[in-house]
């Protein structure tokens, strides 16, 4: 192989080598962001189960209530 086209096969490979560098950081960040929307999925979804408890919570309380006063529809 001649120098020349030697040069320009090393030449090509940087070319390559600098484009695999860019994917990877790119790569990176894309992973830290979807974890960081992972995490805000899972706090959302965390803070929607605690809701669900809560109305449920409540429900057994007026159920309760409307008991104690007699308020309750047989057809339940």
């Amino acid at each position: 192989m001649t120098d020349e086209r030697a040069d320009v096969m090393l030449e090509i490979l940087k070319n390559i080598q600098a484009d695999i560098s860019v994917i990877k950081r790119e790569q990176l960040s894309q992973g830290m962001r979807l974890s960081s929307i992972e995490d805000h999925v899972r706090g959302m979804m965390t803070s929607i189960y605690q809701l669900q408890s809560d109305v449920a919570d409540l429900k057994n309380r007026v159920d309760l209530i409307e008991k104690r006063l007699g308020l309750t529809d047989t057809s339940h």
